[in-house]
C-alpha cells in the first residue's frame, strides 16, 4: 500500500509557452519523483493542474509542500488522501499533454461541494488519469 494524494490548483501559466512549461514541469518532476520513490499522474489544462502522488508518506508530503510553494500556479487544493494500491507504479510521472476536456472535471472542486460529490468527483478525475496513462506515447 502507498500514501496517494490528489490535488488541483489554477495555472497561472500563460499561452503560448505555458504547455512547453508544463512538459518541462514533467520532465523535471520525473527526476525527482524517482528519487523520492514516488509515482503518479498529472494532468494538465490551460486552466488547471490536477496531480496524483503515490508513495511513502513522507515524500509525498515533502513533494507536496514544494508544489504548494510553486509560483506557477494557486489555489493549491487537496482534494483526497489515502493508503491505497499504486496506480501508476510503472511511471515516476505520467504526463501525457494538454487535456483541455478535463477542464469541467477539475472546475467543480472550486466551487462548495458537498463531501459525497467530492469523493464522487475526485475517483471519476484518478479514471482520467488512468485512462490517459494508457494512451500510446507520440
Amino acid at each position: 500500500m502507498a500514501y496517494s494524494l490528489l490535488y488541483v490548483s489554477k495555472t497561472l501559466l500563460q499561452p503560448p509557452q505555458s504547455e512547453a512549461q508544463v512538459t518541462e514541469i514533467a520532465a523535471a518532476a520525473r527526476g525527482r519523483n524517482a528519487w523520492l520513490g514516488v509515482t503518479g499522474a498529472l494532468v494538465a489544462t490551460s486552466t488547471y493542474f490536477a496531480q496524483l502522488l503515490e508513495g511513502a508518506q513522507p515524500a509525498v508530503e515533502e513533494l507536496m509542500a514544494s508544489i504548494e510553494d510553486d509560483p506557477r500556479h494557486m489555489r493549491v487544493r487537496i482534494i483526497r488522501t489515502a493508503e491505497e494500491k499504486r496506480r501508476f507504479g510503472d511511471w515516476s510521472m505520467v504526463y501525457t499533454g494538454y487535456a483541455g476536456l478535463v477542464d469541467r472535471h477539475i472546475a467543480p472542486f472550486f466551487s462548495s461541494l458537498p463531501p459525497g460529490d467530492v469523493a464522487y468527483l475526485a475517483t471519476r478525475l484518478v479514471g482520467l488519469m488512468e485512462e490517459y496513462a494508457r494512451l500510446p506515447a507520440d
